[in-house]
């Protein structure tokens, strides 16, 4: 039996750059249904993201990244820090190899949530990270350790 080939519909869903989802230019507020969409989000190389699901997939438009940084705590596990951040619908993601930080423009910082999947960090949770951390400068940068691995702060 042949499989159907996966028609791309495009749906009117958008996710602006401040984190907000639109649903035909209507503001979803209801966070359950953001954490639903969020959940059946991928993208491509090319930066073009799709809701898929086994019956449907369907392109929508996202203005930066689809997830914000709304927070992070930094705890101790089997003696390495771990720095964990929590985006907008509530995913946490511990700063590591696979989920480094990085900059777009030198200036903004993201986080890495998954495949072609990143977090744009909150400026006020940019600010508390830096504050925390102002402590261990050296030579102008600030360096950060979590799961074993360094990363510089602009």
């Amino acid at each position: 039996m042949k499989q159907k080939k996966n028609i791309i519909k495009k749906f009117p869903i958008k996710i602006k750059s401040n984190g907000e989802w639109f649903y035909q230019n209507e503001l979803i507020q209801k966070k359950a249904l953001i954490k639903l969409f969020s959940s059946v989000l991928v993208a491509d190389s090319k930066g073009n993201f799709y809701l898929e699901t086994p019956a449907e997939k369907g392109k929508i438009e996202v203005e930066d990244a689809p997830f914000i940084i709304t927070d992070f705590n930094v705890k101790v596990v089997n003696k390495k820090q771990e720095i964990m951040f929590k985006t907008n619908v509530d995913e946490e993601i511990i700063l590591s190899k696979k989920n480094p930080i990085f900059y777009k423009k030198n200036t903004i910082p993201y986080i890495v949530i998954k495949k072609n999947i990143n977090a744009k960090l909150e400026r006020s949770v940019y600010y508390q990270l830096i504050n925390k951390f102002s402590n261990k400068n050296t030579k102008n940068k600030l360096k950060i350790k979590s799961k074993g691995c360094e990363f510089t702060l602009k």
